[in-house]
C-alpha cells in the first residue's frame, strides 16, 4: 500500500511539472509593478527650494521586482531607491528636484527600469510653479542685438509679493562690459498688485563691448532674507559695422582649368553708405571681382583661381577695399590646393 501511494505521489508530479512551466511562461511567476501615484505636483513652490517627491513603488507580482536604473532626465533632479521589492511588498523613490535655477511651470521626468516584463519602463513626473521671492519684469533674460559703438540699453523691474522692505546692495556683471543703475520705484512706475518696495534695473551695454556672441550674467545682491541674490541672463551678439562672411575662403581640392570661385559678403551694418571700392588678391594665381548687391550696403566679392594658375597648396589674403576710414582694408584669408 505504501509503495502504491507513493507511486501516485510521483506520477502526480510529473503531471503537475508541465503546467507550472506554463504558469511560469504566462507571467504568472512574475514581477509586476504597480506606481499609485505616478505624477505629483507641488502647486507653487518658492525658488530655492528643494522638492521632495517620494513615489511608492508596489510589487503586485509573484517574483522579486529588480528596479535596474532610475535615470532623471534633468541635471536639477537627483534620486534614491530600493533596488529590490519582494512580492507583496512596496518599495520607494526619494526624488529631489533644486529649484534654484527655474521660475514658472516645470516639469521634470524621472525613467524607471525595472524586470517587470509587461512594463520595463515606467517614467515619473515632477511637477511645480516656481515663484521667485524676488521678480524680474517683464523677465529675468535681455537680449541684446547691436553694432560695435552703438550704447544699448534695457529696463526692468525687480518686484515682490513679500512685506519686505528689501534693498539691492550690490550689481556685479561676469563681463565688464556691461553694467547697471538702480533706482526705487514710486507713483506711476510702481507694479499694481506687488509690495511697495519695488527697484528699476537700467542694464547698459557699453559702445565697446567685444564683436561677437553675449552670454553673461549680471547679479542683483539684496538683503532680502530669502533671496541674497537675483540673476538676469545677457544674450545676444554685436556685430561688426562692416561684416565680412565668411571669414576666410577654402577652394580645397580644385583644378585651376575648370576656374573655380568662392563668394563672400561685405554687410554695412551703420546707418551711413559705405562703398567697396575694390579687391585684390595678393597671389596672382587668384582674381577678385566686386559685384554691389544693395549701393552702400551689401556687396559680394567672388574670388576666381586662373586656369593657369600654378599647382601646389596657396595661402593668401583677399583685400576688400571701403570707404569707411576705421575699415579702409578688410582681410580674408584664402587657402586653396590647385592641381
Amino acid at each position: 500500500m505504501l509503495r502504491r501511494f507513493a507511486l501516485l505521489v510521483t506520477v502526480g508530479a510529473l503531471l503537475l511539472t508541465p503546467m507550472t512551466v506554463l504558469a511560469q511562461a504566462g507571467g504568472a511567476n512574475a514581477p509586476k509593478l504597480d506606481v499609485p501615484e505616478k505624477i505629483k505636483d507641488f502647486g507653487t513652490v518658492p525658488q530655492g527650494e528643494i522638492i521632495h517627491a517620494n513615489f511608492q513603488l508596489v510589487n503586485e507580482g509573484t517574483a522579486k521586482l529588480v528596479v535596474k536604473a532610475v535615470r532623471p532626465t534633468c541635471g536639477c533632479t537627483v534620486a534614491e531607491y530600493d533596488k529590490e521589492v519582494a512580492p507583496g511588498r512596496a518599495g520607494l523613490i526619494k526624488a529631489k528636484v533644486d529649484t534654484s535655477a527655474f521660475t514658472g511651470p516645470i516639469t521634470k521626468s524621472i525613467l524607471v527600469l525595472t524586470n517587470d516584463p509587461e512594463t520595463p519602463t515606467t517614467t515619473l513626473v515632477v511637477k511645480a510653479n516656481v515663484k521667485p521671492y524676488l521678480e524680474v519684469l517683464p523677465r529675468p533674460i535681455v537680449r541684446f542685438n547691436t553694432v560695435r559703438g552703438e550704447a544699448v540699453e534695457h529696463e526692468l523691474k525687480i518686484v515682490t509679493d513679500d512685506a519686505v522692505d528689501f534693498k539691492i546692495t550690490k550689481v556685479t556683471a561676469s563681463v565688464p562690459f556691461i553694467t547697471a543703475t538702480i533706482h526705487p520705484l514710486s507713483g506711476d512706475e510702481l507694479v499694481a498688485g506687488k509690495y511697495k518696495v519695488q527697484y528699476g534695473v537700467k542694464l547698459i551695454l557699453s559702445e565697446d563691448a567685444p564683436i561677437g556672441a553675449i552670454n553673461a550674467t549680471v547679479t542683483l545682491h539684496t538683503n532680502h532674507p530669502h533671496a541674497k541674490t537675483v540673476k538676469i541672463k545677457a544674450f545676444g551678439v554685436v556685430r561688426s559695422l562692416l561684416h565680412v562672411t565668411p571669414g576666410n575662403l577654402q577652394f580645397g581640392s580644385v583644378e585651376a582649368k575648370f576656374k573655380p570661385g568662392r563668394n563672400v559678403i561685405v554687410v554695412n551694418n551703420r546707418k551711413e553708405p559705405v562703398e567697396v571700392t575694390g579687391a585684390k588678391v595678393d597671389d596672382p594665381a587668384f582674381t577678385a571681382e566686386v559685384l554691389p548687391i544693395e549701393q552702400g550696403k551689401r556687396y559680394q566679392v567672388t574670388v576666381m583661381i586662373k586656369p593657369d594658375a600654378k599647382p601646389g597648396v596657396h595661402e593668401t589674403v583677399l583685400h576688400i577695399m571701403t570707404t569707411d576710414p576705421q575699415h579702409k582694408d578688410l582681410q580674408v584669408r584664402i587657402r586653396a590646393s590647385i592641381k
